[in-house]
């Protein structure tokens, strides 16, 4: 077998083509565009709330059909949720004004006292409602948080998020996209 100095360049060489090839492949798949399930495969939202906002006006869920909507459930003392809020105000800056509407729910014990100095340490922008008795987890029967739930604007599931997510990913606003693009409205069929 032989061994000299163009065998060990020639294998350096392969090893390093194959790094960079494993590399690309790597990238490619972490860039590729999620996809939105088939109208038909989305199951509706089925749990309808009215919960106040940090400034205790009443938002109703019901009031957002039309829109795509990101629903955060969460709270200041969970870490994994503290991590993803810069990336949802990031998303929310640039689509909120596109028609992406975005409510994170908040369920802190201790309410507005607790969650509005956090909104303004962390300086989120997108709207928070208050749920102290986490009523609307109690009832999707949420098993950690943060947990969100991406709906179109039927108001049917497209996405279920157990834990933090960098939502203001390209695979996250090529989603947003898609349901903005979409027809829709009205009542779930």
């Amino acid at each position: 077998m032989i061994r000299g100095k163009g065998f060990r360049i020639a294998v350096v060489v392969l090893l390093v083509v194959v790094s960079l090839v494993l590399s690309t492949i790597v990238a490619m798949r972490q860039e590729t565009a999620m996809l939105l399930p088939a109208p038909e495969e989305r199951p509706p939202f089925r749990v309808d709330f009215t919960l106040p906002d940090v400034q205790g006006h009443l938002v109703r869920l019901a009031d957002l059909r039309g829109r795509p909507v990101l629903i955060n459930i969460w709270a200041t003392w969970c870490y994994p949720c503290r991590e993803e809020m810069p990336s949802m105000n990031a998303l929310y800056k640039d689509y909120g004004v596109k028609g992406l509407a975005m409510l994170a729910i908040a369920t802190d014990t201790g309410g507005k006292p607790v969650v509005a100095p956090f909104l303004q340490a962390y300086g989120l922008t997108f709207p928070v409602l208050l749920d102290p008795q986490n009523m609307v987890g109690t009832q999707l029967q949420v098993s950690g948080l943060p947990t969100s739930y991406l709906l179109d604007k039927r108001g049917r599931v497209t996405d279920v998020v157990i834990g933090a997510r960098d939502w203001n990913s390209r695979q996250i606003r090529h989603l947003i996209e898609q349901l903005l693009m979409e027809a829709g409205g009205g009542t779930t069929p």
